[in-house]
């Protein structure tokens, strides 16, 4: 028996470090998982090997571009035809990390690329609320997990287009929170640090990996694994009485 045993879920991004360690801590805590990605091969690729370790039933694909409405309505729609319910949506996606971008300047970023990590950051996570949040309402549960990241909360000197996009993610769960915690509905923002995924080393030098683990009390990188694992217990009955909050993945760097 997991904590998650029975239940059934849906998480974006799946593809990605942290989306892929999500289903897999899911699947191992007992969810049923509809993973949705763009990249629909390698996604298909990891649900073979998924399905080889789990039940074959508990894990379904589907492509998924959060940014269209049309893709997400008919995601929803097929989950809830297969399993006449969710529980729980975790929206992993997010616009890629792109170091030219996240070294620009504000004077030098133009609207059309902070709009560009706004639609998939932000609505792309709006329109999974959106579509998801009415069967949650008639079954009077359910809970949505957003992402943040540590920036949001602090300030940075660069990456404002990416700093923009999750601060308005931490206001997006707020408001999640209060409009349907009277229906059962918890939302939670994870805010992450240095997590180490593919997108987030490799342009890396070998001395800004490593002042990046010191920057927090435990001194190293968190791991997809350890993100996972807060998604999970947050999506469980346990935190029941906990609702609309920021939890901060980052070893102890931002203590607020």
């Amino acid at each position: 028996m997991g904590i998650l045993d029975g239940k059934k879920c849906i998480v974006t991004g799946a593809t990605g470090g942290v989306g892929r360690a999500v289903v897999e801590e899911f699947l191992n805590e007992g969810a049923y998982v509809v993973a949705g990605a763009r990249r629909i091969a390698v996604l298909e690729e990891l649900a073979n090997g998924w399905r080889k370790r789990f039940s074959p039933d508990r894990v379904h694909t589907e492509f998924l571009d959060v940014s269209d409405e049309k893709s997400v309505s008919s995601l929803v729609e097929k989950v809830l035809k297969l399993f006449g319910k969710i529980d729980a949506v975790v929206n992993v996606a997010g616009y890629v990390l792109e170091p030219e971008l996240w070294n620009k300047r504000l004077a030098e970023t133009s609207a059309e690329e902070i709009f560009a990590v706004m639609n998939v950051d932000v609505i792309g996570s709006f329109l999974m609320v959106k579509h998801a949040v009415k069967s949650m309402k008639k079954q009077k549960a359910g809970v949505f997990i957003n992402f943040s990241s540590t920036p949001a909360i602090t300030g940075y000197d660069r990456g404002l287009a990416y700093t923009l996009a999750k601060s308005a993610i931490i206001g997006l769960t707020k408001h999640i929170a209060w409009e349907y915690g009277r229906h059962g509905i918890r939302a939670y923002t994870l805010a992450l640090g240095s997590i180490e995924t593919e997108p987030s080393v490799k342009w890396l030098s070998k001395g800004e990996y490593e002042m990046l683990a010191r920057e927090s009390p435990l001194g190293r990188w968190g791991r997809p694994e350890e993100v996972a694992a807060v998604a999970a217990f947050l999506c469980s009955d346990k935190p029941s009485f906990v609702n609309g909050q920021t939890i901060v993945i980052d070893g102890g760097a931002v203590l607020y």
